[in-house]
């Protein structure tokens, strides 16, 4: 039977694939909520607002509402006081030469063009007069229609991480549903019959704690499994209990060309179609992608580096995306700055280096963090990123260069 398996991709390619499958899985991710059932959600439309507000002009404080003109006119006489306007009530016009008592949120009677505070006042005779020293301005304590902001205008934008902020904010635009996108649930499944322990040179299994802790958010659960099996059918019994309660599926190891490498033709004897497979990068290069059904699994290499290296270029961006929390597929915008250090890539590879990143003036400068290669664990600790070098691009000490910082989902 042919081998239809997609040939390896160039690293560009491999995230304009990506984009693809999640804009054809994108729109099922959305449902609709109520505003306290969204908080910790991401919203998945634009809310424009319906009115203005306030809708009307609004006293701000408890006190006297007048004409500023009458008020100055009537000097220590004062105004007499007619009428009272809570919130809530539609007042008649302010008569003329008359100041009314308002409550605050109440509206502004017609006419009346300032509002005092009632403890910045006296009551004499029935008049309200202006304390000694307090000196009134027109507009005074009052909230003027659509100060806040006004109808059609756009009060959150699509992506919006919302919490108890935002309740308040779409109640009073009549927001009683809202869309949002659906949580994530993520597998992360690591295999290998050294995990097991029973295994005569076992290892400490690290990379699925590794990637949970960077994967999990409020928008994202991840679970763990380990097939400690070099078993093809083991394997398949694990993927498919992830593939059962997962939206997307992680998995670490076996997925290069060795003898117990099990991860991708188990795969498609499970039906799975090929994304991609491999890419052309360093660290990295077993980098495999797959769909079944609608879920997506990202079948990264064992190497606890590589695959820190890969989740942060496509499982990091590819689950910000899906959850709504950002607008693209896409790493973290790259910094730019100058390279301390010299280095001459191959020509078929895109290559991704450790550095660290210091200020020198107005100018960031990346240093190559030292590595003894795609298993080195303590190397992340000292980088705070990768810097990306195209294939066969020559780099030079003080040559500007881009920088993609590391990330987490829960940053």
């Amino acid at each position: 039977m042919p081998d239809d398996t997609p040939c390896m991709v160039e690293y560009d390619t491999a995230q304009a694939i990506l984009t693809a499958a999640l804009n054809r899985l994108l729109h099922d991710r959305v449902e609709t909520v109520t505003p306290l059932q969204a908080c910790g959600r991401v919203l998945a439309e634009d809310v424009q607002a319906r009115s203005p507000r306030p809708e009307v002009d609004i006293s701000a404080m408890d006190g006297y509402a007048f004409r500023l003109g009458e008020m100055q006119q009537a000097g220590a006489a004062g105004l007499p006081v007619r009428g009272y306007v809570a919130a809530g009530t539609r007042p008649a016009p302010l008569a003329a030469g008359v100041a009314s008592e308002i409550l605050t949120g109440a509206r502004i009677p017609d006419g009346a063009d300032c509002v005092v505070a009632r403890e910045r006042t006296a009551l004499v005779s029935g008049h309200v007069v202006l304390a000694e020293g307090v000196t009134a301005k027109p507009g005074m304590n009052i909230r003027w229609a659509g100060e806040e902001f006004s109808a059609g205008q756009c009060l959150l934008e699509r992506g919006a991480k919302l919490d108890w902020r935002h309740v308040p904010l779409l109640l009073d635009q009549g927001k009683t549903a809202v869309k949002v996108y659906r949580p994530l649930t993520v597998s992360v499944l690591a295999n290998g019959a050294e995990f097991g322990c029973q295994a005569e040179d076992g290892r400490t299994e690290l990379n699925t704690h590794m990637l949970e802790a960077m994967l999990r958010s409020e928008t994202v659960c991840v679970t763990r499994q380990v097939a400690a099996s070099d078993n093809p059918d083991e394997l398949e019994n694990a993927l498919r209990r992830c593939l059962q309660q997962a939206d997307v599926v992680v998995t670490t190891g076996g997925i290069s060309v060795g003898q117990t490498d099990h991860v991708l033709p188990v795969l498609q004897r499970m039906g799975a179609s090929c994304l991609f497979r491999r890419v052309r990068m360093r660290p990295g290069k077993p980098m495999t992608v797959m769909q079944v059904g609608k879920t997506v699994v990202f079948c990264l290499p064992g190497n606890p580096g590589a695959a820190a290296l890969c989740a942060q270029l496509f499982v990091v961006p590819f689950l910000a995306a899906m959850s709504g929390c950002a607008v693209q597929l896409q790493p973290r915008m790259p910094v730019m700055g100058r390279s301390q250090f010299a280095y001459m890539p191959p020509p078929d590879a895109t290559c991704f280096l450790p550095v660290a990143a210091h200020n020198d003036g107005d100018e960031t400068r990346f240093s190559l963090v030292p590595s003894v290669g795609a298993s080195d664990i303590q190397c992340l600790t000292r980088a705070c990123g990768v810097m990306r070098v195209d294939a066969g691009c020559a780099v030079q000490a003080e040559d500007w260069a881009r920088m993609i910082p590391f990330s987490a989902l829960n940053a």
